[in-house]
């Protein structure tokens, strides 16, 4: 019992940690001042009370000497802080003399106890204190005058009145420990908050690693001297299927696996290694060992451990595997971005190598070469959208059977990136990095508006569309984004361009992924006039069970199937198959990769309503298409079907020549 108050009681007591040296140096100045300013004064004051100068000098002596060694720089920090506190006492005690033992100048000690609270120091504290004590023990004994003056009782018991002063400058002295205790409370949360703001600037704040911006400071130190050591690889680590945590349990869940993750590679990885976490579910290692083999070893070991792990969450077990991108460094790179760069692309290849893995790069690295490709691509492409350098072609899609019958043109809106020098870059170079860097939603978006711009300015309100139709593909990201409809609708509005016009190909991949957010996307602007058409048809598991659940108008058969029906009886029946199936449902059929007459030649006996390929038509300027059929103002003759037919036989030319 009385060990834990005494235990309690220490506890509440002031740490007495001294301040920071900027703070101690700029408290011990201010002292020293006055210290100094008491110097001067305290003779000044001795001579006003009638004190011989003499008596006055040889007061003030001990405290010029005190404030003297206080104010040398060059010793010990504690030993100016001592002479400077027995300098305030000893002035404390000049005071009350040259007063004459005034009960008022003996405040000058509790004045001057609180100036000794600016040194947070346990020694100065208790040295005050106890200089209060037996000085007026001892004065107060043998020169009672000097203490008490005129007060003749408290002269006459010396002893007993000492021992009451003490008794105020202890309630004096408790007053300032807790003002003190404050005082020390209020900077250790300034200093824990200091140390945690220094903290955060080169550590995670949820797994206390190393964060981004650390980690790659330490790559480039190493840059500068990777030839001096023995090999370094760095690693950037990405969990496999970490969503599926965040999904299902939440993302607590989800934090408290990246603190075990860290937990795990840091059982592998030595005191000397660097981990880092890069961001989300992304972590970082740098690893120095004699060679390479064995910086590759560690990585294929933190790979293990963490396949083995197994994490647990709301009554479910997960296993944190990750795939692990290496990349050594052997001067190679001279760029902390190249290398991380290298390292993301290595990360990559591990993942669609199965997962699970570790890939490591090497020079002429195809897979690596790919994906630095896709990265540069990805970054001409955001030129592109910023530069509105996107280009729209047009490649019709022609009528096969009857195409006198055919009362308006139909074709499909394709999409380039112009360079700068004016060459066109085909989507299948610059499509991948848009899919990979998430950038296909923004450029749906700028070939949207740009398509219904263009098309607006050709067909006015008000005129025939003639039963014209541009189509225009979507990506998967688009048709999930309820902002991507909307944006649709306002551009029609904005543009008042007839619905009509415009066909959507959705991919049937995407639609099959996510079947109803599909129907959903095509129902809300199939309402509003806009057609469908269902592309690359057949590539699919179980196409015809979710044809019938998506309202679309057109049916794009697979051009996989299509470009072998000239020798593959079994493409020739899945192309019949489809084509059946879509007219028992109403739908239009569109076969694609027609690129010679006797493919068109096949279609045409199978009974398939329009084709799409080279041997039909090349893509070419949408502006040049659209300058070339516009028919002369307020001529109703695009009603005929003589411009479908033409174009039709236009094709058919094209695929002969």
């Amino acid at each position: 019992m009385l060990s834990r108050l005494v235990r309690s009681f220490w506890q509440r007591l002031p740490r007495g940690r001294p301040p920071g040296d900027l703070t101690w140096a700029s408290r011990h100045q201010t002292i020293v001042l006055l210290l100094a300013a008491h110097v001067v004064g305290l003779p000044i004051y001795g001579l006003i009370r009638h004190i011989p100068a003499a008596q006055c000098m040889y007061s003030v002596a001990p405290l010029v000497l005190l404030t003297a060694i206080a104010a040398s720089d060059g010793l010990p920090r504690r030993l100016r802080a001592v002479t400077a506190t027995l300098g305030t006492v000893v002035s404390s005690a000049v005071v009350v003399s040259f007063s004459g033992g005034y009960i008022e100048a003996h405040f000058h000690f509790f004045v001057m106890l609180f100036v000794i609270m600016l040194y947070q120091d346990w020694l100065t504290f208790l040295l005050a204190i106890g200089f209060v004590g037996v000085e007026h023990a001892i004065v107060g004994v043998l020169t009672p005058a000097n203490v008490y003056g005129a007060h003749s009782h408290q002269a006459a018991e010396p002893v007993k009145f000492a021992l009451i002063h003490a008794a105020y400058v202890g309630a004096a002295a408790i007053a300032a420990v807790g003002n003190w205790r404050l005082t020390d409370r209020a900077q250790a949360a300034t200093q824990e908050l200091a140390d945690q703001l220094e903290f955060e600037v080169d550590h995670d704040p949820l797994t206390g690693a190393l964060n981004r911006r650390e980690f790659e400071t330490r790559i480039d130190e190493v840059l500068t001297r990777v030839e001096e050591t023995g090999a370094t690889v760095v690693c950037v680590l990405d969990l496999d299927r970490f969503k599926i945590v965040n999904d299902t349990c939440g993302h607590p869940a989800g934090d408290r696996l990246l603190v075990e993750v860290r937990d795990v590679l840091k059982g592998v990885l030595d005191p000397d290694d660097t981990l880092a976490r890069l961001g989300g579910d992304e972590f970082g290692l740098l690893v120095e060992r004699p060679t390479v083999e064995e910086a590759v070893a560690l990585a294929e070991a933190a790979c293990a451990a963490l396949a083995a792990h197994r994490y647990k969450a709301d009554g479910r077990t997960f296993a944190a595997s990750a795939s692990i991108g290496v990349l050594p460094l052997f001067g190679q790179v001279r760029y902390v971005e190249e290398v991380m760069q290298l390292a993301d692309a290595a990360l990559y290849a591990a993942k669609e190598a199965g997962r699970g893995r570790v890939h490591v790069h090497q020079q002429g690295d195809v897979e690596l070469n790919r994906r630095q490709s896709d990265s540069i691509w990805a970054g001409a492409l955001l030129d592109a959208l910023h530069e509105d350098r996107l280009e729209l072609v047009y490649q019709p899609i022609v009528p096969t059977v009857r195409p006198e019958a055919q009362t308006g043109r139909i074709g499909e809106i394709l999409v380039r990136l112009r360079e700068a020098d004016g060459s066109l870059i085909s989507p299948g170079l610059f499509f991948p990095a848009a899919e990979r860097y998430d950038l296909l939603p923004a450029l749906d978006r700028q070939v949207v508006a740009k398509a219904i711009s263009m098309l607006a300015a050709h067909y006015k309100p008000g005129e025939p569309t003639n039963d014209d139709l541009y189509t225009i593909n979507l990506a998967g990201p688009s048709i999930g984004d309820e902002e991507f409809r909307t944006f649709v609708h306002a551009q029609l509005d904005q543009h008042k361009l007839s619905p009509s016009l415009v066909c959507f190909e959705i991919t049937e991949t995407v639609a099959i992924t996510n079947l109803g957010v599909a129907r959903r996307f095509i129902t809300e602007l199939r309402s509003t006039g806009c057609r469908f058409a269902l592309d690359d048809f057949g590539s699919g598991l179980s196409s015809f069970a979710y044809l019938k659940n998506l309202p679309v108008d057109f049916l794009k058969i697979d051009g996989n199937f299509v470009k072998t029906i000239t020798h593959d009886s079994i493409d020739r029946t899945m192309v019949a198959a489809v084509n059946q199936i879509g007219h028992e449902m109403g739908l239009r059929t569109v076969a694609e990769f027609v690129e010679d007459d006797e493919t068109l030649a096949i279609l045409r006996e199978i009974g398939v309503d329009y084709g799409q390929g080279y041997g039909l038509g090349r893509p070419g300027p949408l502006t040049s298409w659209l300058a070339d059929r516009r028919p002369p103002s307020g001529s109703p003759s695009r009603a005929t079907g003589t411009s479908a037919a033409e174009s039709s036989a236009a094709g058919t030319s094209a695929a002969v020549a």
